[in-house]
């Protein structure tokens, strides 16, 4: 079932797209850890959104790397992250590869050790997810640049549109007027 921004969970929170925005402020929020014993408080592996253990990125594995570079859409994400964190819409809507095909490289990336997913609280009271580039993958992020992959998937999108438009306008030219019928 698609997920609308006018959907509402209860009274405080509302869910839009596959997050749920609370109406309580940051300060509001319950902390990870309550309800936890010490032991557990120290655990960097709370919850879904934990960073991989070790020095991130220090430790890619070059064969399952370039493996997952081959993939449609993962070159593209890296150039998309090389200039700071993104937000997932913000990657989808500059990439012409599907919402699924995103989401699963950037789970797939995130599994790798090249970029990581973390969650901030803006003062409005919601959370956003965001996906930033680790240290050890800045490397690679320097080589799309060097090749211009922003730019061109910025030209590929551009294009991707422009044709859609020329479709779109070539039907309407061949629909039968209303007067004709």
């Amino acid at each position: 079932m698609p997920n609308d921004s006018s959907d509402t969970t209860d009274d405080d929170n509302e869910t839009i797209g596959n997050l749920e925005r609370s109406s309580h402020s940051a300060e509001e929020q319950p902390d990870v850890t309550d309800g936890m014993s010490d032991e557990d408080r120290t655990d960097t592996n709370i919850g879904s959104y934990a960073e991989p253990d070790g020095n991130i990125g220090a430790d890619l594995d070059t064969a399952k790397v370039r493996d997952f570079f081959e993939k449609k859409g993962a070159v593209e994400i890296l150039a998309q992250l090389a200039d700071g964190s993104k937000r997932f819409s913000e990657i989808d809507e500059a990439l012409v590869v599907s919402h699924g095909t995103i989401a699963t490289r950037l789970t797939d990336g995130a599994k790798l050790g090249l970029w990581r997913e973390f969650m901030t609280y803006p003062d409005d009271g919601g959370k956003i997810k965001l996906y930033e580039l680790v240290p050890g993958a800045q490397h690679l992020a320097a080589l799309t640049e060097d090749e211009n992959i922003g730019q061109t998937t910025k030209q590929l999108r551009q294009a991707h549109e422009q044709h859609a438009d020329a479709v779109t306008n070539f039907r309407d030219k061949i629909q039968p007027a209303d007067s004709e019928t």
